[in-house]
């Protein structure tokens, strides 16, 4: 079995409705009885309190640092569960394009409001993990955020003024630093912003050398560069060993699926329009000029030119995908004009809604994080080297730029 039982799951329906216990050398993962035959599982032992209630460790006695611990906590927690489900979501698809095409065909027509149907006990997992992907950065993450800033009452619930008695205990970590959502950014089509050099490489490389050895000059570097991500690198892009990695595969498994139903789709089903929007060349001149702008007066020539390549070479790439993407694009039109309460276009739907939750321009997760950093900080910098510059120039200018489920955005309103 894997060595972590989290991820040791079942989409197969008779999996799930066989022995479904884990075990580990015969013994019950969870439960269980005691040496007196008396059953061993109380809540906290199945919740492993004494672990989760003893991780919050402070840098400071100032009192506001216990909320700013337990809300990245949260947001963590959170965050775990949403990868769980991105994989739990994106091996139901390679499963449904795997299979023969009357299969393939039915599991793509399978109702949402049907659970009697064949293809329900199918897709039951990941129709709930994409109601909780979307329900998660919609109601969970943003008010979890917000307790470190102001209710609806306009009460303080987090000050300033005491954030700045302990911050400078925390450089050089960041909330950019969080790989867990770069995982979740990779399973949304975001891989290619995560290489882009943005950042300022000197802000994270600070003491990341032992014996405060001198450190070479270091440039701007990528956020999923191991100077930014530490030791967070490999979870931010998990080997391909790693069951994580199932998560990543969630955009691609998707426009396989639909590429597949074009193939399958009847000769009445209406023509897709071509390929998706390629990313243009203003869309580059934009991104240049708001990067430029966020650096200042003093900044590095050269670090706006690494910008502009890296961003030509990531466009490129990805506008060469998009323009294999007129099979995926057929496939969603069929499967919305012939199958539009199918639980396919259902989690797609959850899919898309959830990438807009965590990362469109406003009334999003990362809206209500740069609200927060702006009331907090009130140079803009936060505790790492990227601050609200770079998520603004992130979030408006950059993000939009990678949608998840390019073939299917547009077609399933």
């Amino acid at each position: 079995m894997p060595t972590d039982p989290w991820w040791d799951i079942a989409l197969d329906p008779d999996d799930r409705a066989a022995d479904n216990r884990l075990h580990a050398d015969g013994a019950p993962l969870v439960g269980g009885v005691d040496a007196d035959g008396r059953p061993d599982l109380d809540y906290a032992g199945y919740l492993r309190l004494d672990l989760l209630l003893g991780a919050q460790r402070p840098a400071s006695s100032v009192p506001d640092e216990r909320v700013f611990v337990v809300v990245h906590q949260l947001c963590e927690l959170v965050f775990k569960q949403m990868v769980f489900d991105l994989a739990v979501v994106a091996g139901t698809l390679e499963r449904a394009a795997a299979a023969d095409d009357a299969q393939a065909l039915a599991l793509a027509e399978g109702r949402v409001d049907d659970p009697d149907s064949a293809t329900a006990a199918f897709w039951r997992p990941a129709i709930t993990a994409s109601n909780r992907l979307r329900h998660a950065a919609r109601r969970i993450l943003p008010p979890v955020m917000e307790l470190m800033s102001a209710n609806d009452e306009d009460d303080v619930l987090f000050s300033r003024v005491e954030f700045g008695l302990f911050r400078a205990h925390l450089t050089p970590s960041s909330g950019f630093q969080t790989a867990q959502l770069r995982l979740i950014q990779r399973a949304l089509a975001k891989g290619p912003l995560l290489d882009l050099r943005v950042f300022p490489g000197a802000a994270y490389q600070s003491g990341s050398q032992a014996g405060g050895a001198a450190q070479s000059p270091c440039g701007h570097v990528a956020l999923a560069d191991p100077t930014v991500l530490r030791g967070g690198a490999e979870t931010a892009t998990p080997p391909s060993s790693h069951p994580a990695t199932l998560a990543t595969r969630l955009d691609g498994a998707a426009h396989a699926l639909l590429a597949r139903l074009a193939d399958l789709a009847p000769e009445s089903a209406p023509p897709a329009g071509g390929p998706p929007r390629p990313i243009d060349a203003a869309d580059v001149d934009r991104a240049v000029d708001r990067f430029r702008a966020t650096l200042g007066p003093d900044a590095e020539g050269g670090a706006v030119a690494d910008f502009r390549d890296d961003l030509e070479r990531a466009a490129a790439a990805e506008n060469e995908r998009r323009a294999g993407l007129g099979p995926a694009r057929a496939g969603a039109r069929a499967l919305v004009e012939t199958a539009p309460r199918s639980a396919l276009a259902h989690v797609l739907a959850r899919v898309v809604a959830l990438d807009d939750a965590l990362h469109a321009p406003a009334d999003s997760f990362l809206t209500v994080h740069r609200r927060t950093v702006r009331r907090h900080v009130e140079d803009g910098s936060g505790t790492g080297g990227g601050g609200m510059p770079y998520l603004v120039t992130s979030q408006r200018y950059l993000l939009p730029l990678f949608p998840a489920l390019v073939g299917f955005r547009g077609i399933e309103g």
